[in-house]
C-alpha cells in the first residue's frame, strides 16, 4: 500500500481499524497468558478475571461434633468454628470462662 498517495480520511480510517485489531490481538494473548499462568498455579480462571482456587479446603463443608454447649438451653450448641454465637459471646462478656461451655 502507498500509504503517502492515500486520502487523510483513509488513513484515519485505517488507524481506527489496524488499533482495533491490536487490541483483539491483545487480548486473545492476554487469555492465553492467564490460562497458562493458571494451569501453572493450579487455580481456576473465573470470567470476571478472579483466580478461584482449584481445590476446596479438606475441612470445607464437613460437619464437626459440637464442643460448647449452652447451660440454659442444652440445644445450642458450638463446634468452635465461625463466629461465636450470640449466647456464648454474652456470657464472656459477663465474666465467664470459655472452658465452662465445653462438652465433656
Amino acid at each position: 500500500m502507498k500509504i503517502k498517495s492515500m486520502a487523510f480520511d483513509d488513513l484515519v480510517v485505517m488507524r481506527s481499524q489496524i488499533d482495533a485489531e491490536i487490541e483483539m490481538r491483545i487480548s486473545k494473548q492476554r487469555m492465553k497468558l492467564i490460562e497458562a499462568i493458571s494451569e501453572l498455579r493450579g487455580t481456576v480462571p473465573s470470567k470476571n478475571g478472579v483466580e478461584r482456587g482449584g481445590k476446596a479446603h479438606p475441612l470445607k463443608g464437613r460437619e464437626l461434633p459440637p464442643l460448647y454447649r449452652n447451660p440454659k438451653n442444652a440445644a445450642e450448641t458450638w463446634a468452635g468454628r465461625g463466629n461465636r454465637p450470640r449466647w456464648l459471646t454474652a456470657a464472656i462478656k459477663s465474666g465467664k470462662k470459655l472452658e465452662a461451655f465445653l462438652i465433656k
